[in-house]
């Protein structure tokens, strides 16, 4: 197939850039929440790896047109693919009257995706243990709160290789969870292969389906130094139903 070239605009700039790709574009529309408990650094950084996404075109066919919001309901998800929340503090996000749980339960189980980082793994899980209770969006994966400060090894699982083409990599911890699964029906994707968590072995990425949709939960940071925006690019596809 010859190439196509796609023209298209950043949102909030004026200016276009032009993709190039020899299979045809498929658009995918992404929420980045940015209110109460948000953390700007990891927004900005979200935003970074969407743009070099697609600028570079590092996943062909596929371009990223995202906007922020500082209020999650049915009507600021609505016309969109994937709702990413970033990290921050898990415990306001629950709490906030900003953020609308059953919006968002409804916007996963009729075919959309999650992808929750740190404080949005936290908050999307079923538990965080001897704490309390996340929304459930992943009803099996219960969450250990760390306090940890820099960086982690993480290698893939099984079923982790099209999340991660190496066979280790190191991401930015901040504070967030480790993970642990109670049925087959949650996926890990890869685990902590070092102890600065203090839970080596434990789940770093663990995915699961809620409904029609599918949830994605990260305990560190790809969109934090160091970056790695293929990881983030493919975890916001397979939560898309785009791979894997």
């Amino acid at each position: 197939m010859s190439a196509v070239t796609l023209v298209v605009g950043l949102p909030g700039d004026s200016e276009k850039i032009a993709v190039n790709t020899t299979n045809k574009v498929s658009v995918v529309k992404v929420l980045i929440f940015d209110g109460e408990g948000s953390m700007e650094e990891s927004v900005a950084g979200i935003e970074a790896c969407l743009d070099e996404s697609n600028t570079e075109n590092l996943s062909s066919g596929s371009y990223f047109d995202y906007d922020t919001a500082s209020t999650i309901n049915s009507n600021t998800l609505s016309g969109y693919d994937i709702l990413i929340m970033p990290g921050g503090n898990s415990a306001t996000y629950i709490s906030s009257t900003s953020i609308n749980e059953d919006a968002i339960k409804q916007f996963v189980s009729e075919g959309n995706g999650y992808l929750g980082i740190c404080a949005g793994a936290y908050a999307g899980s079923n538990s965080v243990d001897g704490l309390y209770s996340g929304w459930g969006l992943a009803s099996h994966v219960n969450t250990v709160n760390v306090v940890y400060d820099g960086l982690v090894s993480v290698s893939p699982t099984s079923s982790g290789s099209t999340l991660l083409d190496s066979s280790k990599t190191s991401l930015h911890h901040q504070n967030g969870p480790v993970m642990y699964t109670t049925s087959s029906s949650a996926i890990s994707f890869a685990t902590y292969t070092d102890n600065g968590t203090g839970y080596q072995g434990y789940s770093a990425i663990t995915g699961e389906n809620y409904g029609s949709g599918r949830v994605i939960l990260s305990g560190s940071h790809p969109e934090l130094d160091p970056q790695d925006t293929p990881l983030l690019v493919q975890m916001i596809l397979w939560a898309t139903n785009q791979s894997g």
